[in-house]
């Protein structure tokens, strides 16, 4: 396990947030639960209080706009969400995150920079202005910290960079260096989530394989992932939410080896959780936690021109389907390393991604789905580590 001591400013990182470590400094699971030294088990992992739906929305893609005190707790009270994620242009969000924690809703906080692959936050003064924000927003009460958003797009890019050679190496080497910074304020890093397609032709899919690689080739498995959570940005399209293996795909009795295979061909999709679990458990000692930061349905989506297109309704439909499947007593739950689904988004007052709106919607108003979360009946995640004593080992 690697041990860096921060002699500046007085800090010791074991591969752990401060928060999973004990008094000296060790990983509080490693001792007698069968989990791998340095990693958690999913139980570890710190989560909203109960009633924990993993239910969760997106912040206002404008990072200046703020959510009130008010509105945190109507979201928590009235539509059930639990997970919020917030998109903060500096410290202006922190008070946002004191309130979402007052309301009983766990944070996720991206601290937004234009273009910030592959370098955000350089070394030097970059760096030390990142931490002193990841150490303000800690103590406001975020938890979960992303420092970069959808690194297979070229438009995520600082200028000149997308063309250069080894992409996804330069993006490993950073991760490296900003999840150090992140864990060492006492934060949970979250891996970069991906697209579902990439600017280069490659799916989500293919990219989390390639980084996964690169980390095993590196012999950096653990320091990557150990006590870290992975950012997605699931999403249906305008596929069902069992495509590819719905009757009109004709691939319904698929085998899981048959599954994999063409989850790999085809992750657009919200089944591409399947895959990302099939991966983890070929890659890593243990699973860890899988944000979905994005993603969701989104209305007037026609992406797959043999599908009907994202009407109102559809809309509903479909993300009243994702959330129900995070209930691990429905039979088709997506599974425990799914913590949250924050969906796409609340609200926002103009531009492209006003349509996308669930709240004040320009052209429809006020989304049908949050008609129908105020009635679904909650349910609390939190059951399924009532019994949970340690993660299993992978191989």
């Amino acid at each position: 396990m690697t041990y860096v001591c921060l002699i500046a400013w007085g800090l010791c990182w074991t591969g752990l947030p401060v928060w999973a470590q004990t008094a000296g400094g060790q990983p509080a699971e490693a001792v007698g639960t069968g989990v791998k030294a340095g990693w958690l088990k999913l139980s570890d992992y710190p989560r909203p209080p109960a009633p924990d739906t993993g239910w969760g929305i997106h912040d206002n893609p404008n990072c200046m706009w703020q959510a009130s005190p008010e509105l945190l707790q109507e979201m928590r009270r009235r539509y059930g969400f639990s997970w919020f994620k917030v998109l903060a242009c500096g410290a202006n969000k922190l008070e946002v995150v004191k309130a979402a924690r007052a309301a009983g809703i766990e944070p996720v906080v991206r601290l937004y920079v234009d273009r910030p692959a592959p370098h955000y936050p350089r070394p030097g003064q970059e760096s030390a202005d990142f931490r002193r924000l990841v150490a303000a927003y800690v103590k406001a009460g975020a938890r979960y910290i992303e420092a970069g958003n959808e690194p297979n797009l070229e438009l995520e890019w600082a200028a000149g960079e997308w063309e250069k050679p080894d992409r996804v190496e330069r993006l490993c080497r950073q991760w490296l260096h900003v999840r150090r910074l992140i864990a060492a304020e006492g934060g949970i890093p979250v891996f970069y989530a991906m697209s579902v397609g990439g600017s280069d032709g490659r799916s989500a899919g293919q990219w989390w394989t390639d980084c996964f690689e690169t980390f095993r080739k590196w012999g950096a498995i653990d320091e990557a992932f150990a006590g870290t959570a992975f950012g997605v940005h699931l999403g249906p399209l305008n596929h069902p939410l069992d495509y590819p293996f719905d009757p009109q795909r004709n691939l319904p009795h698929a085998t899981p080896a048959e599954r994999i295979e063409s989850l790999m061909k085809d992750n657009s999709c919200y089944l591409g959780v399947e895959l990302l679990i099939h991966l983890m458990d070929r890659y890593l000692p243990a699973r860890i936690p899988i944000l979905s930061t994005e993603g969701g349905a989104f209305p007037d989506n026609h992406a797959d021109p043999d599908y009907p297109p994202v009407t109102p309704e559809l809309h509903r439909d479909l993300n009243l389907g994702i959330f129900q499947r995070m209930n691990p007593r429905h039979p088709e739950y997506w599974g425990d390393p799914l913590f949250a689904q924050m969906s796409w988004i609340w609200h926002t007052e103009g531009g492209i991604f006003a349509i996308d709106s669930w709240h004040d919607n320009p052209k429809y108003g006020r989304m049908p789905i949050l008609d129908a979360l105020e009635k679904e009946p909650r349910f609390d995640r939190g059951v399924i580590f009532e019994t949970v004593t340690s993660a299993p080992a992978r191989p």
